[in-house]
């Protein structure tokens, strides 16, 4: 969401929710950076909670028993917590000690007894920023759309580190296919199918968890929260990206029941009617029947700030992303 370089000038309200699936993680410990809920009886959401850049990023963690492999999307804010008293700040330190209740109270890799597998949605700091402490003994999968979008020289700036004053995180990316089928680090399935979703970046990219139904799509999009575009992101590229997506899960047959989590806000939505209403918003944005709100410059451009009537979909992006989309949907 990069809140901390986009800050808008009125969030939108989150209406009432009366579906339990939406609600927040409960805190495992008020000394824990970290909370973290099941969502199926494999999956887990964590969230960084109270982080010094007012994220609150999600990670999502899926236990694969048959490959002693936990899978982690994403790996947050790297523990950096506004709160005092917090103790327990590093993402691997709370996974493999710090008890949850809907894990039976045990920690989701007890004394780190399984191996990990590292999956990023895209490279953007609040979502790479603890991948340092998986990447010596773990593999760190990146989408393989642009390979020259993370290589060491490009990473600070397209991470974000750059223009926050941080030091970029250490790692070896793995490049990966689009619809690679992913696997343990003994060859073991995971159960996972990796897709190139370029648009909020190059890089980003989506999983498809088919025999759970659960689609993770990062930064892509989510509810009540500013979709945000850097100035490296593509509109265009953005609707060629949910459209794939749409058509994946109409071919799937689990369409009526598919579930999207997102990178925030968002988790364990009805896929379909996500992807739709969204594309819906943004092709308003387009077609100019939805107005700019504010203006404001971002690292050298100019952004445009829109907001949906009720606040359930809104934009940040550079002004010249719109103009772009305008030109190549007439």
């Amino acid at each position: 969401m990069c809140k901390a370089l986009f800050e808008p000038a009125a969030a939108p309200q989150s209406p009432p929710s009366t579906d339990d699936t939406a609600r927040a993680p409960t805190s495992d410990g008020n000394k824990s950076a970290f909370a973290a809920r099941r969502l199926t009886p494999s999956t887990f959401l964590i969230v960084e909670v109270d982080d010094v850049f007012d994220e609150h990023p999600f990670i999502y963690a899926k236990r694969v028993p048959a490959a002693r492999t936990l899978v982690l999307l994403d790996t947050g804010c790297g523990g950096r917590t506004r709160r005092p008293d917090v103790e327990l700040t590093p993402l691997r330190v709370f996974v493999e000690t710090a008890p949850v209740a809907d894990n039976g109270g045990r920690p989701l890799n007890a004394r780190g007894a399984w191996a990990y597998v590292v999956v990023l949605s895209h490279c953007h700091y609040d979502h790479i920023l603890g991948v340092d402490q998986f990447a010596h003994d773990s593999p760190v999968l990146v989408s393989a759309h642009d390979p020259t979008f993370l290589s060491p020289a490009n990473l600070p700036t397209h991470s974000l580190c750059d223009s926050l004053g941080l030091e970029s995180p250490s790692f070896t990316p793995s490049l990966t296919p689009d619809r690679a089928q992913l696997v343990s680090k003994d060859g073991v399935s995971l159960g996972l199918t990796l897709l190139h979703t370029p648009g909020h970046t190059p890089d980003e990219l989506a999983l498809w968890d088919e025999g759970d139904g659960m689609l993770y799509v990062g930064d892509t999009l989510y509810e009540d929260a500013h979709i945000i575009f850097p100035n490296e992101g593509s509109i265009v590229q953005w609707f060629a990206s949910v459209d794939g997506l749409t058509a994946m899960l109409q071919k799937s047959g689990r369409a009526e029941t598919a579930k999207i989590n997102c990178g925030h806000k968002t988790a364990m939505g009805d896929a379909m009617e996500v992807l739709r209403t969204t594309k819906a918003f943004m092709r308003d944005v387009i077609d100019g029947k939805e107005k700019v709100k504010n203006k404001m410059t971002k690292r050298g451009e100019e952004h445009v700030e829109y907001v949906q009537d009720g606040g359930r979909y809104s934009l940040i992006c550079p002004k010249r992303l719109v103009e772009e989309a305008r030109v190549a949907c007439l």
